[in-house]
């Protein structure tokens, strides 16, 4: 049996119109897996958000129909285009992708470069860097975005209204092309930032076969953020803690994908990008691209980051702003997110293994907000002296604690625990299987295996501290309302997420 017919079956091409058919149809508030048989439901919510992404011109050759997407998206005028994108060298098939790109938008409008960022093609979304951009971008009819999922991120805080935008994606590293949001930073501080939905993505398989193999495979490491993310969305709409509404019917255009996500990001590491492997390679990647693509999708209809983005990517969070901050080098996202999922894994398990015991029984230990303050201004002084960045987590924190200010937070879980136990043990996967399906892709499953390795005390830090960075409620928020985020509980955590690492390392 070929590779492409085996196990779980392949993600086909996305149809749009069929997508926003399905997504009108979907009833509000509906809880997931045991919604059908009479199990709980979140917090109903308004409808979803429109899916504003409205072309997506995929598969072999589509970097060619780049002219008529511009044109398309342009109303059939003829420019001026500004072209974003990172000072990195980029190709496809054999050629200049920049080279490429010029003669097909040259062909039709007015156009000019723009490289973002310095020449070492690291670009930050820093405050800066999104205000030249923007001017740059000012007076365009269109913007179009070359490169990674940074700049693309970029690319939609510049674009303004009434500016067209079309995102080509280099890179299956993350899946942030296919949504209406910028993670920017804000005095040193990761923030999701509501901006705008591209109006057309281009996906071309050679061009992601010009990328390095592990910036497509970090891809698989954003979406490892299935197994945990969804979970910690839906334990935010049971408990009302901020966030939207959890819809069954959203989580499983991505969360049933998982096995085939593995087995894709499996087949990617075993096949060489030359001879013989390329076309499988091609279609390998455009199948994961899908897969991203959908994950963006998900966080745009819901108007939030929440159905992909929990406990695991708080971590990642951190560890970016440490190597910033520290002047450092750092991971690509994707891959640091793959190691965290493991860490929040570890840190459902444990919750649960608590609960279990008895722990939901006990009153709730409500944080302090003094103490939080302090704990945030502690955390944080070692990267910033100035407490900028402390600042701008506490604003953050501050909301999440005005929500759970109520007597009893946990009384939504207390009262119904064996039905959500149910739905969040068909959303999770245990650290063991997770580690398992990370490593035969080649991605790392340890904080210290990272191409910019985390030594032992950072990524201790960091998840730690992951609560207190955001407003989003997680995991992580439980374990300290139930009592369990002490170091003892920490050190449990770290050590079970170490344990399954191991063990997916034996031959």
């Amino acid at each position: 049996m070929s590779a492409e017919s085996a196990g779980p079956p392949a993600v086909g091409r996305l149809d749009l119109d069929d997508l926003r058919a399905r997504l009108a149809a979907a009833p509000p508030g509906a809880a997931g897996p045991r919604a059908q048989d009479g199990g709980p439901r979140a917090p109903d919510g308004g409808p979803l958000q429109p899916l504003g992404l409205r072309h997506i011109t995929e598969g072999p050759g589509a970097l060619d129909q780049l002219g008529d997407v511009l044109a398309a998206a342009c109303g059939g005028t003829s420019g001026p285009a500004v072209v974003l994108a990172a000072a990195t060298p980029m190709s496809v098939r054999g050629e200049g992708l920049r080279e490429t790109i010029g003669t097909l938008i040259g062909s039709r409008c007015g156009f000019r470069w723009v490289i973002i960022g310095p020449a070492s093609g690291a670009v930050h979304a820093d405050e800066p860097t999104v205000a030249a951009a923007r001017a740059a971008a000012a007076g365009a009819e269109c913007v179009v975005t070359v490169g990674s999922g940074t700049i693309t991120d970029i690319g939609k805080a510049a674009a303004g209204p009434g500016t067209a935008l079309i995102a080509v994606q280099t890179a299956t590293s993350v899946n942030g092309y296919a949504d209406p949001f910028s993670v920017l930073l804000r005095d040193g501080v990761k923030r999701t930032t509501a901006t705008r939905w591209p109006d057309a993505l281009v996906v071309d398989p050679d061009v992601l076969c010009g990328a390095p193999a592990g910036l497509n495979l970090a891809g698989a490491g954003d979406l490892a953020a299935m197994f945990t993310a969804t979970a910690d969305w839906y334990l935010a709409a049971v408990l009302r803690a901020g966030g939207p509404p959890y819809l069954g019917e959203v989580a499983a255009l991505v969360r049933p994908h998982g096995d085939r996500m593995f087995a894709l990001a499996g087949e990617l590491a075993g096949t060489g990008l030359t001879g013989t492997g390329l076309a499988g390679t091609a279609a390998r990647l455009a199948e994961l691209a899908r897969l991203l693509t959908l994950s963006g999708i998900t966080m745009g209809v819901t108007g939030s980051t929440a159905p992909a983005s929990g406990m695991e990517h708080a971590i990642s969070h951190l560890l970016e702003m440490a190597a910033t901050a520290t002047g450092g080098p750092a991971s690509l996202h994707g891959l640091q997110v793959g190691v965290a999922s493991i860490t929040a894994a570890a840190t459902w398990a444990h919750v649960r293994d608590l609960i279990a015991g008895g722990a939901l029984e006990r009153p709730p230990r409500l944080p302090d907000p003094d103490l939080a303050a302090d704990r945030i201004s502690a955390a944080f002084a070692h990267l910033d002296p100035t407490g900028a960045m402390a600042a701008e987590c506490l604003a953050d924190y501050a909301s999440k604690l005005r929500l759970l200010s109520g007597a009893d937070p946990l009384a939504p879980l207390r009262t119904a625990w064996a039905d959500h136990e149910a739905v969040l043990g068909a959303l999770l996967t245990g650290p063991e299987a997770l580690a398992a399906g990370l490593r035969p892709a080649g991605l790392p499953v340890r904080y210290g295996e990272l191409p910019a390795p985390v030594d032992d005390a950072t990524a201790r830090w960091a998840v730690a501290n992951c609560a207190l960075q955001r407003r989003r409620f997680g995991v992580a928020d439980l374990a300290m309302l139930l009592g369990a985020w002490e170091d003892d509980d920490i050190d449990a955590v770290l050590a079970r997420a170490a344990g399954a690492a191991a063990a997916a390392s034996v031959p």
